[in-house]
């Protein structure tokens, strides 16, 4: 399994992820993995989309033609 330090965060940032954490019921580790996978999903599908407008294909296109 792969780490991931990320050293130099505010003190502020690091409250905040603290409180979104106890506010979930989840870990500091597992509230930072949740938003971690949550923004890599919008990416993914920010990507698909861009892709859709300018024609280039990709996953979208793959999808179009699969059905």
């Amino acid at each position: 399994m792969e780490a991931l330090t990320i050293p130099g965060l505010e003190p502020r940032i690091m409250e905040g992820l603290r409180i979104l954490a106890e506010s979930h019921g989840r870990t500091l580790e597992a509230e930072a993995r949740a938003i971690l996978c949550q923004a890599a999903r919008g990416l993914t599908e920010a990507d698909e989309f861009l892709a859709s407008m300018v024609g280039e294909p990709g996953l979208e296109h793959s999808k179009r033609t699969a059905t």
